[in-house]
């Protein structure tokens, strides 16, 4: 019976040390959380009130400035009231005047400043195009000479047109396969094409084409480039106006001087 009881205070003496250990730890893990909330409660106010010095400090800052100018609008308006400032020495005819010019003046400052303002986001943006049809930019060409056998090196005329162009992104645009039609007139007003290269639109509209090309759109800007062989007869020095079509509306233009 004694050995019983023994027995079973040793069991009762382990189970409090163990529970003694178990909230021993847990009272220092809640403790050490609690000692780091705190730190870092304290750096979260630091840095509020270092912001909230800086921003009072800016407010401080405009505030001196518009009573400054407060104080200068003023100062006239009692000059030219009291007559100190007369003819000889301002180039207002009355007080009104005076105070419509300072006004004015105040309203041009702030204009000013939301215009800069504006100009940098514009700088900062993309403009986005407002219409769903392509639009053609950086068009530039180049004249391109093919040698052969039969080619006589003292000709100094052209065989070719080099056409490279970007199609502008427009997100309104479908994607797909897009047919580009390039058009070449020369400085007599007459349209390059070798053979009969003409397209025409389902209300009879007719388009005179001297090349045309088929590029994949995928609603970004695209670069293309395509070659147009030109007619001897009608390859002559002076300006080639070179324009780019799609659905027979006019994308994009240019001037190639040869």
């Amino acid at each position: 019976m004694a050995y019983s009881k023994n027995k079973i205070a040793k069991i009762s003496i382990i189970v409090l040390m163990l529970l003694s250990l178990f909230f021993s730890i847990k009272y220092y893990k809640v403790t050490d959380e609690f000692e780091n909330f705190i730190e870092i409660s304290e750096l979260e106010n630091k840095v509020l009130d270092s912001q909230l010095t800086e921003i009072l400090h800016k407010y401080d800052s405009i505030s001196v400035k518009n009573k400054i100018d407060s104080v200068r609008f003023n100062e006239q308006i009692q000059l030219l009231q009291s007559g100190s400032l007369t003819s000889n020495n301002t180039k207002f005819n009355s007080t009104e005047d005076s105070i419509v010019f300072y006004a004015k003046e105040q309203q041009s400052k702030k204009t000013s400043i939301v215009n800069n303002a504006t100009a940098v986001v514009k700088s900062n943006s993309k403009v986005v195009p407002k219409t769903d049809r392509l639009s053609a930019l950086n068009i530039n060409a180049k004249g391109v000479k093919i040698y052969s056998d039969n080619y006589n090196l003292k000709d100094s005329k052209i065989q070719q047109l080099r056409v490279c162009f970007t199609l502008e992104e427009n997100q309104l645009v479908k994607s797909g396969e897009k047919t580009i039609y390039v058009q070449i007139v020369n400085p007599k007003n007459q349209i390059i094409s070798a053979g009969n290269t003409s397209i025409e639109s389902d209300l009879n509209v007719k388009l005179q084409y001297s090349a045309s090309v088929d590029t994949n759109y995928k609603k970004e800007d695209t670069d293309v480039c395509t070659y147009v062989n030109l007619e001897q007869k009608k390859t002559i020095k002076g300006k080639y106006k070179i324009n780019i079509y799609h659905d027979f509306v006019k994308i994009g233009t240019t001037i190639f001087e040869y």
